[in-house]
Formats: C-alpha cells, structure tokens, sequence
C-alpha cells in the first residue's frame, strides 16, 4: 500500500476568514487584541532588515494586507520575521515563495493548520493550510450559508 497525498485546493474570498489564534513554533501567542486592525486583534510579529527591526501587526483577515508596521520597508526589500515573545524564527525552511522565490512566513494555528506568506515586500502570495480539511469544510459551508465570517 503506498501513502498518497492528495491536494485539494478551494478559493476563500478575501477577509471571509479571520484567524483568531496563531502560534510561533514554541507555541508562544502572537495575536495583539491591543492593536486592532478593522475590530479584530491584530498578529504581531517582531520584523527585521539590515540594521532596522521593530514590530508589525498582520491583518487577522486572511486575504487583506492592511498592515502597521514600525518601520519603513523599502519595496522589494526581503524581511526576517520572528516571534517577539522568545525569539524564534518564523522562517518556513522547506519553502519559497511560488511568485518571486522568496523565503515564506510561517504561522501556527492551532489545530495543526498553518498560514504562510511571502517574506518580500509588495509581493502577496500566501496560502492557507489546513491539516483537519473535513472539519473546516464544514464550518466553512456553514458559516457561508449563514452569511457569517469563519475564525480559525
């Protein structure tokens, strides 16, 4: 018997799904309900280039790039980003960006899904993965019969 693995791939509409709780690989919490972006607490992650570094708070709302960040990132420039708690990278080692073959992000949820995104700036390729698909099809048809937004 071989293992196979199948790739299913679906379309979100941009901002019907909001990630509500998000992890570094250590497991430390990276939502910041202090810097709300549209009502919604925000994903801070400790960003650094060159010499300059500070924070940036990710938009919740899978599909939206409306982000605040501390510091001023030159377009194309390529960032590191990682968790503002303990440090550790959120580097994606087995990845790279399918647009522009930069690193790519990765953020924890926290049934074993993943979030990733490219770590180039005005790039916005980023992809959603989840590990329980059966589970989240359903809360996804659900939520779309009933016209509410998903949180994951």
């Amino acid at each position: 018997m071989t293992d196979k693995n199948e790739r299913v791939e679906i379309q979100i509409p941009s901002a019907s799904v909001t990630v509500a709780d998000v992890r570094c690989p250590n497991g430390c919490d990276l939502m910041v309900p202090d810097r709300p972006i549209h009502g919604h607490p925000s994903i801070g992650v400790r960003i650094s280039f060159g010499e300059k570094s500070g924070m940036i708070y990710l938009d919740p709302a899978y599909g939206s790039f409306d982000n605040q960040c501390d510091v001023e990132i030159p377009e194309g420039e390529v960032v590191r980003f990682d968790c503002p708690h303990c440090g550790a990278s959120l580097l994606d080692e087995e990845e790279i960006c399918q647009t522009c073959s930069a690193p790519l992000f990765t953020l924890h949820l926290p049934k074993g899904g993943i979030v990733e995104g490219c770590l180039r700036k005005g790039c916005f390729y980023h992809r959603l993965r989840i590990v329980d698909l059966d589970a989240q099809f359903v809360r996804l048809y659900k939520d779309e019969l009933s016209g509410t937004r998903t949180y994951l």
